[in-house]
């Protein structure tokens, strides 16, 4: 919840609300938290809007709202939360130079918090005066016990103030170079808490936040004994001989180290800071080596982080291992300065002079961005401890693909951190919790949880059902299912809301009606099965039930009425139904529940046994020759014959291919059951046996020549008689390719040429009566064998010269055949065929006939090229493979 100093209060709509009882609500809230409360205005939506003499933290606020929501006359009571933009980027003159607010994103968690309320401890240095970074510094210490380290002519004393750690050549180390005063403390606590939106310099991670700098580093660094009483004197723990800290830290920041295992001290004095509820953020250190060498990044309940360059990928000095738990932007400054960490700085190579911002690189930089987000952590949510901002920190950062050995848990991600702690911020506040569901025995139960109770992220619910207000023994799941002891009762629900760090809340639920007796539903329903005639025997099916019935009786109904003796679940039709309808009822029973019946659809009238029939047989007779095969439709009492949906009359019929005959009951009859009522045979069109003559009945055909069987074949069925030349030859000219009246002419021959006279009119537009093949095509018309197509203004063509391609040859063969009954694969048996192409079922059928084989390519697959004219040659060879 974010600081506010007003509110926003709905009372509930009543007639005799006064405004003395709003005042009153008013004051009694004001008491309950010590805090005064003011109204100022009414909203458009009829909500008070009350102001505070002062801006309340998450925590006041929260108490707040939830002393003002527990009046009965408020139905809720909120913040009124101040709004701003979304990355809402401070005027700072280098914000924009500092790569930290991007890589971490910072922006997005300032929404949330900016560290109000929060002081973190710098341990180092010590600090100077910054115009940039004053409004935010508390009174620190400095805790260098040994004055020549100190630089300031003492030992320890209260002034924080960085004194400068130069040194000359040799002073620390031999053949160690002198080194200028890094002001490193001043570096660190400006990435911190520099002041933001001042129109100058730089903004702090944590701009609202206070820094209380505890000076530990001098001349050739600091003892390990005053960095460890610097990090429990900033926590608020005591220190021998020095006064207590007055503004304890929540946050301590140490970007100090040294290569060795975590000594006790150092571990003991993190300790201690955690008990007292700081958080310890570390710098893994600069080395290029496994942190887990170097102190305190070593210890344990630190969060140790290491550094990142502005690719994403470990910064080259960051150390690096299992003890790193998160990354942030470290920098690298070696080819590009900008590229580095940019902070509030000051121009004095030995003691201080004109202050400045510098940038730097290293883990020490981008652990005080951790500490920042620490700092805004604890602002949002005071009551959260140190393990669970380490926790929350860590499963929030980004995973960087560019680093995943070494960086930890990954990038600082603050305003995924942020966002994940103001879910957990939000006070449960009240609400409200209904029953709803049925309300007879069987039916279940759930609570309707409403208010501002019931969007609050992260509560656990746990549930009490109540019968009569007496818990109910193990009813504490969310959903209860009635049961018979609650007949006559009333049901309630107690609700209780649990949050880490908040009181939990309960609410109880009004009683509902009183249970009823349960229904009992059936579904799928109750059936029967069987042919109405007398003799036949129905069988009926109680269907589905539930709950599940205690028992189940049946009645078998005549028109209504329930038949004597008809109990069971089965029936045979007697002489008495006949005439009638004839239905099945269910009865079900169970303990507390209605007795409930349920009954069929009656069945058709039931007819007398003599109106039942069994069809005569088709007589089905194939020939030698297809011109021959026939079949004969019988006369049978009570039946009708149909052949694709249409009745035919009793006489014999010229068969071709696949012919299906299926018998249907005429009206007031009905088949018998089992009876044979379909019939589907397929004629071939091969005829007997050939073998081809030793002369070519072609003049242009030699017996050497591929197809020739099939093309002396057409000749002696006359399906072909070619052309008489000049010279009284034959020819059949093999490789022209055949046209489509040519063509039909083939198919009504290969259909031995059947009796048909050819309709008055042409069933095709640019087909003439006069026409060559005229009777051959208004044929193939007339079985369907061709449509031919449908032009712009209705008319019907055929295209009678031009040349038909394989894929129409194969529609018209499968057509001729009778389009007998076939599933064509879900693969293409041709390459060049698509699935989805015209007339694919049509080819597919050709291949799995044997008809057509296509051609195989140089890689083993077949070809049908189906938009090619097809030779007369090849025709033959199709009409002769014909089934």
């Amino acid at each position: 919840m974010a600081p506010t100093d007003q509110f926003i209060v709905k009372f509930k709509e009543r007639a005799d609300i006064q405004s003395s009882d709003m005042q009153s609500t008013f004051g009694l809230a004001s008491e309950a938290v010590g805090i005064h409360v003011e109204a100022v205005r009414t909203t458009g939506s009829d909500e008070e809007v009350v102001k505070t003499d002062r801006i309340l933290g998450a925590e006041e606020a929260g108490e707040l709202v939830a002393a003002l929501a527990s009046d009965p006359n408020v139905e809720y009571a909120e913040p009124d939360t101040i709004m701003r933009t979304f990355a809402d980027q401070p005027n700072d003159t280098y914000y924009h130079s500092q790569g930290m607010h991007a890589y971490d994103s910072i922006l997005g968690a300032w929404d949330v918090s900016r560290g109000e309320g929060v002081n973190v401890a710098v341990v180092d240095s010590g600090i100077l005066d910054h115009s940039d970074l004053n409004a935010n510094v508390l009174p620190g210490y400095d805790l260098i016990s040994s004055a020549a380290v100190a630089r300031d002519g003492n030992g320890r004393d209260p002034d924080a103030h960085d004194k400068g750690d130069a040194t000359s050549a040799g002073q620390c180390a031999a053949g160690q170079p002198a080194s200028p005063s890094s002001w490193h403390g001043t570096h660190v606590a400006g990435i911190v808490a520099a002041v933001a939106g001042n129109n100058k310099g730089v903004a702090g991670v944590a701009p609202k936040s206070k820094v209380v700098p505890v000076r530990v580093m001098g001349s050739c660094g600091g003892y390990k004994s005053d960095i460890v009483d610097g990090i429990v004197w900033a926590a608020g723990g005591g220190v021998p001989g020095v006064p207590q800290n007055a503004n304890p830290a929540r946050v301590i920041n140490v970007s100090i180290g040294g290569r060795e295992a975590c000594t006790a001290p150092f571990q003991s004095a993190v300790d201690t800071a955690r008990s007292l509820g700081a958080v310890v953020v570390v710098a893994a250190g600069n080395e290029n080596i496994n942190a887990s060498l170097i102190s305190p990044a070593n210890c344990r309940n630190v969060i140790t982080v290491g550094a990142i360059d502005i690719q994403l990928n470990r910064a080259y000095y960051s150390n690096y291992g299992l003890n790193v738990d998160l990354v942030a932007f470290g920098g690298d400054i070696r080819w590009d300065v900008p590229s580095g960490v940019l902070s509030t700085l000051n121009d004095g190579l030995n003691t201080p002079t004109t202050e400045a911002y510098y940038y730097g690189q290293g883990t020490s930089l981008a652990a005080p961005q951790v500490a920042g987000v620490a700092a805004m952590m604890f602002s949002a949510f005071p009551a959260l401890t140190p393990g669970e901002v380490e926790q929350k920190i860590k499963a929030t950062a980004n995973t960087l693909w560019s680093c995943l050995d070494g960086c930890g848990g990954g990038l600082l991600n603050a305003d995924q951190a942020l966002r994940d702690v103001a879910a957990d911020a939000a006070p449960i506040g009240t609400g409200e919790v209904s029953v709803v569901g049925g309300t007879g025995v069987g039916a279940e139960l759930k609570p309707y949880v409403s208010g501002p109770w019931a969007d609050v992220p992260r509560i656990d619910w746990s549930y009490q059902w109540l019968r009569n207000g007496t818990p109910i023994a193990g009813a504490t799941n969310n959903a209860y299912e009635l049961q018979g002891d609650d007949l006559g009762a009333r049901m309630s629900i107690k609700v209780t809301a649990k949050k880490m760090h908040f009181d939990a809340v309960t609410v109880t639920s009004a009683p509902t009606a009183l249970v009823e007796l349960g229904s009992l539903s059936n579904s799928p329903p109750a059936t029967l099965e069987g042919e109405p005639f007398v003799g036949m025997t129905l069988t009926g099916s109680a269907g589905e039930w539930w709950p599940q019935p205690g028992s189940l009786t049946y009645q078998w109904l005549r028109d209504g009425q329930a038949i004597q003796g008809a109990t069971a679940l089965t029936y045979t039709l007697v002489e008495a139904d006949a005439g009638k309808a004839v239905s099945f009822s269910v009865t079900a029973t169970r303990p507390f529940f209605v007795q409930t019946t349920v009954k069929t659809e009656p069945t058709p009238t039931v007819m007398p046994a003599d109106h039942v029939v069994t069809p005569s047989p088709i007589q089905f007779v194939e020939a030698p020759y297809m011109v021959d095969d026939k079949y004969v439709v019988p006369v049978s009492p009570g039946v009708d014959y149909q052949i694709a949906g249409m009745t035919i009359k009793a006489g014999t019929y010229s068969a071709r291919g696949q012919v299906k005959i299926r018998a249907i009951a005429k009206p007031g009859y009905l088949v018998a059951p089992g009876a044979k009522a379909e019939w589907t045979v397929f004629f071939s069109t091969k005829g007997p046996a050939y073998t081809a003559p030793a002369k070519s009945p072609f003049k242009d055909v030699l017996t050497s020549q591929q197809f020739y069987k099939e093309m002396s074949w057409l000749a002696e069925r006359k399906i072909s008689t070619g052309w008489v030349e000049a010279d009284m030859s034959v020819t059949y000219r093999p490789l022209t390719p055949i046209n489509r009246d040519a063509m039909a002419a083939f198919l009504y021959r290969m259909a031995g040429s059947p009796d048909f006279t050819p309709p008055a009119k042409s069933p095709f537009k640019d087909v003439l009566t006069t026409q060559q093949f005229y009777k051959e095509m208004a044929w193939l018309a007339q079985t369907g064998v061709s449509s031919g197509w449908t032009e712009s203004d209705g008319s019907k063509t055929y295209r009678p010269l031009t040349p038909i391609s394989r894929d129409a040859m194969a529609a018209f063969l499968y057509r001729l055949a009778g389009s007998p009954d076939y599933v064509a694969p879900y693969n293409s048996p041709f390459e060049d065929v698509s699935v989805y192409q015209q007339f694919y079922i049509e080819m597919a059928w050709l291949s799995e006939k044997k008809i057509s084989s296509g051609w195989t390519d140089a890689y083993g697959g077949r070809t049908y090229r189906p938009l090619s004219p097809i030779n007369r040659d090849a025709m033959a060879a199709f009409l002769y493979r014909m089934p």
